[in-house]
């Protein structure tokens, strides 16, 4: 079952209807009753965490025998990403798929893989999060009220402006950035002269068409679902952030499983976290041609100068947590 916010060029803006759901907690009325949860996705329909969630949700279902039926909300339904990070801490929502950037103010060891160049290729990136270092950080985000599944991909961040093209890390200069709510982006943004604007990716369009902001660094794929094609003229390639997303449930409705449903959650992510990467990898690469044909001009950069004007940002994370920034660049040596 889908639950969406109404989409439009001026946000996604949540119904009574949708509210009222968040605020009913999940029930089982009968012992034959499906357990109904709530999951959502700070996403539009098109995007791929949408369809992830989907398959999730169904294999969920086989798994359990029908035990448990998730209700699927998307568009800013239930409100703003950061809106979702704190229902899922407090249980009102049961589990959800949120970027790293919007869990950084909730669980800080989890900005060293918002860290701009942190990850050489998408490769690294996967066995880092896949092994130890990923499983370390959840077990830091379940002290926080979260339970981490799987670590999945939104893509390679990029730099997107409405109309001035982004040759040099000087070229962001004085521009009003759009960013996720994370301390990182708003270092990485201030250390190239750019002024950082946390705004929700609901609010990014209206701010964008009414030159709030200049510009956003959103991944390819988002660019194409939230229609940035129709407000900004250029995106640059600086590939600076591997935008993980985190697959999770709520440690309130996590604490009153079996184990054997807790089995069941944790193979459902794993089997599907193979197509969440490989979608998104496809995405991106056809949205590379999609944005050019909407008429978007798209310029390469140095990266190894841009990694250069990132040092004050190493500078000013390395000392929260300098042995977990260490183990992941020794794994990618």
């Amino acid at each position: 079952m889908i639950r969406s916010g109404r989409l439009s060029r001026r946000g996604c803006v949540a119904g009574g209807a949708a509210a009222l759901a968040l605020a009913m907690p999940a029930l089982r009325t009968r012992a034959a009753d499906p357990i109904q949860l709530k999951f959502a996705t700070a996403d539009t329909m098109q995007d791929t965490s949408y369809s992830v969630s989907q398959r999730f949700a169904d294999d969920i279902a086989k798994r359990t025998g029908g035990k448990y039926q998730m209700q699927i909300f998307v568009n800013g339904a239930l409100g703003t990403a950061l809106n979702l990070a704190n229902s899922l801490q407090t249980g009102i929502l049961d589990g959800a798929i949120l970027t790293s950037g919007f869990l950084e103010s909730f669980v800080p060891t989890v900005q060293v893989v918002d860290l701009p160049f942190v990850f050489k290729d998408s490769d690294a990136a996967a066995m880092v999060l896949d092994g130890p270092i990923g499983r370390s950080l959840f077990a830091d985000m379940e002290a926080k009220g979260f339970v981490g599944l799987e670590w999945g991909w939104y893509g390679w961040r990029q730099v997107e402006t409405r109309d001035r093209a982004v040759h040099t890390a000087d070229d962001l200069r004085g521009l009003k950035m759009r960013i996720q709510p994370g301390p990182v982006f708003a270092a990485m943004f201030k250390a190239v002269g750019a002024i950082p604007v946390a705004l929700d990716g609901t609010e990014v369009y209206l701010a964008l068409s009414q030159k709030t902001v200049d510009g956003l660094e959103f991944p390819l794929p988002t660019s194409v679902t939230f229609k940035v094609f129709e407000v900004c003229k250029y995106v640059a390639m600086t590939n600076h952030i591997y935008n993980a997303g985190a697959m999770m449930m709520s440690k309130a409705r996590w604490t009153q499983m079996t184990e054997a449903d807790r089995t069941a959650f944790r193979e459902a992510a794993k089997t599907v976290l193979p197509y969440w990467r490989e979608t998104i990898a496809k995405a991106s690469d056809n949205a590379t041609g999609l944005l050019q044909q909407k008429g978007m001009q798209i310029t390469q950069v140095d990266h190894a100068a841009f990694r250069k004007r990132m040092e004050p940002v190493f500078n000013q994370f390395r000392p929260k947590y300098p042995k977990l920034l260490d183990d992941i660049l020794a794994q990618q040596a």
